[in-house]
């Protein structure tokens, strides 16, 4: 029986804990330790997931525990330097998305790690059971070839509720001070999606704009995309009156043979062929969560390629990279 992967955490701050909760659902692995400039918060984790290792400091983690793989859950200006401190040692990387905080960072990343080690960017949103099934249909032709799309991200997390505070906020409290948020750090995954379902696309228009005094970025954005004889619209907005705090997603994909919809907890399929799955959405938030990490031991145990290994999410980002490029603000009045 092969030995467990042994994974070293970087970073205790809100996602850790759906990494740790995804990391305990596979058998052949284990976190060892954790580490976080806020010694205080690693060892919460510690204790609340029974990892035995506690570190301030990454290289000293790195150095004493010797881990196979390197789990990147820091803050995104801490990415890049990571991955090259993980590379530097011959230790794999799980890195959360963004991988870099541009392109071009990204890049000169990729050359760098280049022949030492595998990096998987954790990019859980197409490993949501509903885009897994959407997905499916499009590869056995249920839908035919894929003709337009339209995605819908909209939550009131950035409107006071009756407690008068800005639930986004309250969970996310870093979104405050992103100069690229809503693009950057949440449509992100839906340009990815996107991409994955629908094949290559360039950024034909984008339209953004932001409603909320409390954060810095855009919160809300339409980004037109264009394909091989397709075409989708991106629209999401994070102070959407009447949506639920948290970001929800609506999708329409019209094709050559039938229409998929996922709205709600639901994924239709009409056309030809019909059928109608319900998900539970709530778990299956911590599964995608799981779903990618299972797939990245996986992936590191059997030598297969990685889903989203740097060549594939590079050309997410470049998607992302466009959009700010393209961007002409747009005033509401």
């Amino acid at each position: 029986m092969k030995p467990k992967l042994r994974v070293a955490m970087a970073g205790a701050g809100f996602a850790s804990g759906l990494h740790l909760a995804g990391w305990k659902r596979v058998a052949n692995a284990e976190v060892v330790a954790i580490c976080d400039p806020r010694q205080e918060k690693a060892a919460e984790r510690a204790r609340e997931f029974g990892v035995s290792a506690v570190f301030h400091h990454a290289a000293a983690m790195l150095a004493e525990v010797k881990p196979d793989a390197l789990d990147v859950v820091a803050p995104m200006h801490m990415h890049v330097p990571l991955c090259l401190l993980a590379a530097d040692r011959g230790v794999h990387i799980l890195c959360q998305k963004p991988l870099a905080p541009s392109l071009a960072e990204a890049r000169d990343l990729s050359r760098a790690i280049h022949g030492k080690v595998r990096l998987m960017v954790h990019e859980n949103w197409r490993f949501r059971a509903q885009y897994r099934r959407l997905r499916s249909w499009l590869d056995a032709g249920d839908l035919g070839e894929p003709v337009s799309s339209i995605m819908q991200v909209h939550s009131s997390g950035l409107l006071e509720d009756q407690a008068g505070v800005l639930p986004q906020l309250v969970r996310q409290p870093f979104f405050a001070q992103l100069e690229r948020l809503l693009i950057g750090e949440v449509l992100i995954h839906h340009l990815d999606v996107l991409r994955w379902l629908l094949g290559p696309m360039r950024v034909a228009a984008v339209r953004t704009g932001r409603l909320c005094a409390a954060v810095k970025g855009e919160d809300h954005a339409v980004i037109l995309l264009e394909g091989q004889k397709r075409w989708a619209l991106l629209d999401g907005n994070l102070a959407t009156p009447g949506a639920p705090p948290t970001p929800s997603d609506r999708l329409e994909l019209v094709g050559t043979k039938g229409t998929a919809l996922f709205e709600n907890n639901t994924l239709q399929l009409r056309g030809a062929r019909e059928e109608t799955v319900e998900f539970d959405l709530v778990a299956g938030y911590g599964d995608s969560y799981a779903a990618a990490i299972a797939h990245f031991a996986t992936a590191l145990a059997t030598g297969a390629a990685f889903e989203t290994d740097v060549d594939e999410n590079l050309q997410t980002l470049a998607l992302v990279e466009d959009a700010y490029a393209t961007a002409r603000p747009l005033q509401v009045a």
